[in-house]
């Protein structure tokens, strides 16, 4: 393998690009609180610090202890922070002591994929207020719930019929027509309209679950074949078991002429039922 750790990864690796996203934000807020007068023990660079925190926040990793693994085993890491191993102790008082510095980041990287196109900035403004919708849970409706809307619009509808014909008959038997009897007349038909189209709209909700409700061609196949295989073997069965019977009274029959042979009366004991009467009589119990 190559010795300088850059060379592992393609340039096209999500690390390079984080290290070229931090480039271009302003880390004025981190480097300020560091001091510049030569005292303390030396720190790591913030920007180091904060690609090391990028790429493993992109990649799920939010312990501090498993990002001071991932130094170790991620070769990603290892470039970010020119391999060293940086102690998950580093991490967490770096991310307690620049909290403030971190959320303002959000807003620059935000501003640089509005630059770049990859977001859309304009205004939105939700208050959580409930609002009707198509996925709303009032449009989903049963079919007594669709039946019972058609029904109420089919008679509102009619009502707004009516009153327009009693309108109209007023206006012909008094011969005028007034400009306010006009517009009180006119302000019906947008609800008229909107009726109109609910009952539309409910009525083919109610198509639609009909349609729903009914079985497709391969269902009705597939129903219509599992019915001819059960009559199948249940015609099978009832030739098996006729041909049995049929058996029962030959050996009955035998036994019979056997008997009678030897001198034997009544030793047969009940003769077995012929398959005939053992339908009919099946067939007036259900009927009882």
């Amino acid at each position: 393998m190559p010795r300088d750790v850059r060379e592992w990864l393609p340039p096209e690796h999500l690390c390079w690009k984080v290290l070229d996203i931090v480039e271009l934000l302003d880390l004025s807020a981190f480097e300020n609180s560091y001091r510049d007068d030569g005292r303390g023990g030396a720190a790591y660079p913030p920007a180091s610090l904060i690609a090391l925190l990028l790429y493993c926040y992109s990649k799920g990793i939010r312990s501090s202890r498993r990002i001071e693994q991932a130094c170790w085993d991620d070769v990603g890491c290892r470039i970010i922070t020119a391999n060293r191993r940086v102690d998950h102790a580093t991490v967490a008082r770096f991310v307690r002591r620049h909290r403030a510095a971190l959320n303002s980041l959000f807003v620059q990287v935000l501003a640089l994929c509005g630059r770049r196109g990859l977001v859309d900035l304009s205004a939105v403004a939700v208050d959580g207020s409930p609002m009707d919708a198509n996925a709303s849970r009032d449009a989903n409706q049963r079919l007594q719930r669709l039946e019972e809307t058609a029904s109420q619009c089919e008679k509102e509808i009619h009502a707004l019929m009516e009153d327009a014909a009693d309108h109209a008959l007023s206006v012909e038997a008094d011969g005028s027509t007034a400009q306010g009897d006009g517009e009180d007349a006119c302000d019906n038909w947008p609800r008229l309209s909107r009726l109109c189209d609910r009952l539309t709209r409910s009525r083919l909700a109610k198509d639609r679950l009909h349609e729903r409700a009914m079985p497709s061609p391969t269902e009705i196949r597939i129903k219509v074949e599992a019915a001819e295989r059960m009559v199948a073997r249940a015609e099978k069965r009832l030739a098996a078991e006729t041909e049995a019977h049929q058996e029962k009274l030959r050996r009955y029959e035998l036994r019979v002429r056997e008997d009678r042979a030897a001198g034997r009366r009544g030793a047969n004991g009940r003769p077995p039922v012929p398959m005939e009467r053992k339908t009919s009589s099946c067939a007036s119990e259900r009927d009882w």
